[in-house]
């Protein structure tokens, strides 16, 4: 290889991306010095993100100096274009180095991203950035990768999407370990890998998601690859279980497995097979999702016995109506309600997801939504998000259309996960909003009587005059998560370091 052969690919807000350290081990595999940068971490709590600083900026582009690419990659989420625009621009003023954006925005909105990147990677990014490597390396034109968008002589060349990996098995592992890894936060850059610290690993065991739900990337995902093979792949358990093996000995305080499929184990042969392997082989407890109309009782009976402890259930919004025609999810209650039900019997702990700041729903579907989780057999935990705009996704076409938000309200523009992705109660927001989110964090709350919720859900005092009730349930939420922390630190998982940003910040997101 050439004096270019090195890579670094930059991660924003992640110091998991599964994504990045495929294309480490891929690249790695393929003969190429590849070094991981991970900028910026992501907490559970939206208030706890930072802005980079002016130092931290600086200190990406003199490491970036220092390391001497032949080619830079940055991956990037809708919400940090903003900050994937600053590096871009940091960077050419020091070093003569294409730059190429992948990841998710790229995918959804690449007009945009093509105007700021060199070239950007639409979709699946392993076969077309090992290909531009081996281009770059040996000075050969590479305008014509499928999957890439690149700017030559002042045009942009559109090459089309390739095919779908169909065979997962064929990919290595993804890359863990301190090799050729940096952290930059709080004004510093470790060289270290800081996914090793965490108490749990992530894995994929398939790829793709069947459904197309309207606020969802992978609903434009899905049409991107319309005849490009399946779209929903799964790797073999062999495949799966090497992976684990593989990996135990780097994360010395791995007590957790978080399998981050999109849906896990839908069929009842490959349960059976998965958890009579996992069982024998692994042991660790694990967690997944399960899509509500895809839950099968048999198929949970097996992976509880292998040690599934916490399964996260799409719900989205109390009302069958907002499901069903916003966002494309023809879930019904009585579904939901037999999943919960067979959740609790099974002494599964749910964590259920709930999208909130919708303009779609009207006072009728809170308090359908509030009855309807008062239903929920406790105990159970929420997730709950706002409602993000990205780009080019159903529901941002039809409220844009609708006149319910603008073109600032988009996500690359409006950076809504640094404040609202994770909702947090001390947020400011509408007095109704305010009012029904606060019902709605103490439903998850056992010690808070299902009674006094629907006492205070009629309370026309509380409804003008939220704030007693914002910090009722303020105080509820901080209760549960110091009962969590406590756990935690029992079992001897990183809790210190979460209660320190949570202090430094002063944040705390609902569950």
């Amino acid at each position: 290889m050439s004096q270019n052969s090195r890579i670094v690919l930059i991660s924003l807000y992640s110091t998991d991306a599964i994504g990045l350290r495929y294309l480490k081990a891929v690249l790695k595999d393929n003969g190429f010095d590849v070094s991981l940068i991970f900028f910026k971490e992501l907490f559970l709590a939206s208030d706890l993100m930072s802005l980079p600083t002016e130092k931290e900026y600086k200190l990406l582009t003199d490491l970036l100096e220092k390391l001497n690419p032949g080619l830079v990659g940055i991956s990037l989420r809708s919400s940090y274009l903003r900050i994937a625009s600053a590096i871009t621009e940091n960077v050419k003023e020091k070093l003569d180095v294409p730059i190429i954006w992948g990841g998710t925005h790229p995918t959804v909105a690449p007009e945009e991203s093509i105007k700021i990147a060199d070239m950007i990677c639409i979709g699946e990014g392993e076969h077309p950035l090992v290909e531009l490597a081996h281009r770059i390396a040996t000075s050969q034109d590479y305008s014509d990768i499928q999957n890439l968008w690149i700017k030559k002589n002042g045009q942009v060349i559109k090459n089309p999407v390739r095919p779908l990996i169909q065979d997962l098995d064929t990919l290595p592992f993804p890359h863990y370990g301190d090799e050729d890894k940096y952290f930059i936060e709080d004004d510093k850059v470790l060289s270290a890998d800081p996914g090793l610290k965490t108490y749990n690993l992530n894995i994929m065991a398939s790829r793709g998601c069947p459904f197309h739900c309207t606020y969802c990337c992978n609903s434009v995902f899905n049409t991107l690859y319309k005849g490009k093979g399946s779209r929903v792949r799964r790797r073999t358990i062999e495949n799966v279980m090497d992976e684990i093996h593989s990996l135990k000995d780097n994360f010395p305080n791995m007590k957790r497995i978080d399998f981050i499929d999109e849906v896990f184990a839908w069929d009842k042969q490959w349960a059976k097979a998965f958890t009579r392997r996992y069982k024998e082989e692994i042991g660790l407890p694990f967690h997944c999702a399960q899509h509500p109309n895809m839950v099968d009782k048999d198929i949970l009976v097996m992976l509880r016995g292998a040690g599934l402890e916490r399964v996260e259930v799409g719900v989205q919004s109390g009302s069958e109506r907002i499901r069903r025609d916003y966002f494309e999810r023809p879930v019904s209650d009585n579904k939901l309600l037999s999943t919960a039900q067979l959740l609790k019997k099974m002494d599964i702990v749910p964590f259920y997801d709930f999208i909130v700041d919708n303009p779609f729903e009207t006072e009728n579907d809170w308090r359908d939504g509030l009855e309807f989780l008062l239903k929920f057999p406790r105990p159970f935990h929420l997730h709950m998000f706002s409602l993000i705009y990205f780009p080019n996704t159903v529901i941002t076409k039809r409220a844009l259309a609708e006149g319910l938000i603008d073109e600032k309200q988009v996500e690359g523009n409006a950076e809504q996960t640094f404040s609202q992705m994770f909702v947090t109660l001390r947020y400011p927001r509408p007095k109704l909003d305010g009012y029904w989110i606060s019902l709605y964090s103490l439903t998850s709350k056992s010690f808070v009587p299902k009674p006094l919720i629907r006492w205070l859900s009629h309370r026309e005092f509380l409804k003008r005059n939220p704030k007693p009730l914002v910090l009722f349930a303020d105080y509820a939420n901080t209760a549960k998560l110091a009962s969590i922390a406590v756990k935690w630190l029992l079992e001897g998982k990183p809790v210190f370091s979460t209660i320190r940003q949570t202090a430094k910040r002063g944040a705390s997101p609902i569950i």
